[in-house]
């Protein structure tokens, strides 16, 4: 009886031992889960090797992007204007997610302007948009008013110019946006929705729209 109790105290001792020995522990657990952790590694090597491609890629459709711009713009310098437009829409085509495919997209509305094509330029910004970025918004969207107020509909102009504000982030920007709004608004006969756009910034102390603000509200009141 008493040899049965040392043999269980030696088991218990040397089961106790096995698992108080961190190399012994930590041996036995990797060959338990060797395949998991390989798993792991492997799947960690894959999302990098994933997102090194990605940005090489990337990296490398701005660069084409930017020389396919830069291209682009030397007919429009030259003021060969159907070759422009040609070029810029290949580039807005191909590269509209990018900042200089936006910037085509902005650059082939102003050709189509100078060739009294407002609609098809508000048709192209309006396509610009489904992938413009959060910064390039606000030009966009100030170049459809643009093209609105080419073809005399104020009201319209408004409404993008009021867009525009909203997709700025840039408050120097912004205020200049509802001021090309409330102008609209004027143009367009809206004088109390104006009044209100120019009373906020008429608020706007040390801001250059201040002043401006101030003139166009005593525009109105003399009205």
């Amino acid at each position: 009886m008493a040899q049965s109790t040392r043999t269980t105290g030696n088991s218990a001792g040397s089961s106790a031992s096995l698992s108080d020995d961190p190399i012994e522990s930590l041996t036995t657990w990797f060959q338990v889960n060797s395949k998991p952790i390989l798993y792991a590694v492997g799947g960690v090597a894959v999302a990098a090797a994933a997102i090194l491609v990605y940005r090489n890629s990337t990296a490398s459709t701005r660069e084409k992007a930017s020389v396919a711009l830069y291209e682009a713009q030397a007919p429009y310098a030259q003021g060969k204007l159907d070759d422009a437009q040609k070029q810029l829409a290949r580039v807005a085509d191909r590269f509209g997610s990018t900042a200089s495919g936006q910037q085509a997209s902005i650059l082939l509305a102003q050709v189509l302007y100078e060739q009294a094509k407002y609609d098809e330029g508000i048709k192209a910004l309006e396509k610009a948009l489904g992938s413009a970025s959060a910064e390039s918004k606000g030009s966009v969207e100030s170049m459809i008013a643009a093209g609105y107020e080419f073809k005399k509909d104020m009201g319209k102009a408004a409404e993008h110019y009021a867009k525009a504000a909203a997709a700025s982030s840039f408050k120097g920007d912004k205020y200049n946006f509802q001021a090309s709004q409330a102008r609209s608004l004027m143009a367009a006969g809206k004088a109390d929705d104006a009044r209100k756009i120019w009373e906020e910034l008429a608020k706007l102390d040390g801001e250059p729209i201040q002043q401006e603000a101030t003139v166009r509200l005593g525009e109105l009141a003399a009205k």
